[in-house]
């Protein structure tokens, strides 16, 4: 069989699976710009009650998106996934999944079972990106993250709190573009290297479900995919 790509298989809910395991990320990107905009306020934060209804608002509206975020994930993640797998089976591919066997796992393991689709499914179905500028991305976010939210942790602990939750919240934003760009880079590399082709969803997977530890992991996934690219492809 010749190979098959997402013209041949058109499913909207795939896109679906793939918007709902990268949600969680985005919703990091509300906290990280509430730490930017209640650090602008200066070196008086959480004094008063303005500062402090910032702080408490900042958070409590992070931790409100997040259980809405949850309730929609675990709700529609069966549907999406029945339909995508459902249309697989349809199709004239290598992979014969069992919709229904999805859907369960979708309800009861709901980002597992994301995270296992999209792994097997780049094996079977290759994705279009035409773009080749997301490894710029990916170098940001293995570079920025982990130098701004140490350099923000010392100053915050050393008193200079407003400067120091501003670079926090910087560092937390330039994560977030981590997963999307390290995914959709490794579409594109998948697409049009020889030597070496990684499966998308694999490295979304890691960049994903570490996202909590990102100054750790991001640094050491984001060198040596860099480091696998330029081999294959280059990355000037």
């Amino acid at each position: 069989m010749g190979m098959v790509t997402v013209n041949d298989v058109d499913s909207r809910s795939y896109r679906a699976v793939e918007i709902l395991l990268l949600l969680p990320t985005l919703l990091f990107g509300f906290l990280g710009l509430g730490l930017v905009i209640v650090g602008i306020g200066g070196e008086n934060v959480g004094n008063g009650p303005v500062g402090l209804a910032s702080i408490f608002g900042t958070f409590g509206i992070w931790y409100l998106g997040g259980i809405v975020v949850t309730l929609i994930s675990w709700l529609v993640t069966p549907v999406v996934l029945y339909f995508d797998t459902k249309t697989l089976q349809d199709a004239d591919v290598d992979w014969d999944p069992n919709p229904a066997l999805y859907a369960v796992g979708g309800f009861f393991l709901g980002y597992l079972m994301k995270l296992q689709h999209l792994y097997k499914r780049h094996q079977y179905v290759v994705d279009w990106v035409d773009r080749d500028w997301w490894w710029t991305v990916v170098a940001v976010g293995t570079v920025l993250p982990p130098v701004c939210l140490v350099l923000g942790g010392v100053l915050a602990s050393s008193g200079s709190i407003g400067i120091g939750l501003v670079l926090i919240g910087v560092g937390i934003l330039t994560a977030v573009p981590f997963s999307v760009a390290i995914y959709r880079d490794a579409t594109y590399v998948r697409l049009h290297s020889g030597a070496w082709q990684p499966n998308p969803g694999s490295y979304v997977g890691f960049s994903v479900f570490f996202f909590l530890f990102g100054p750790v992991v991001y640094p050491i996934l984001g060198c040596y995919y860099l480091f696998r690219r330029h081999r294959a492809i280059g990355t000037l």
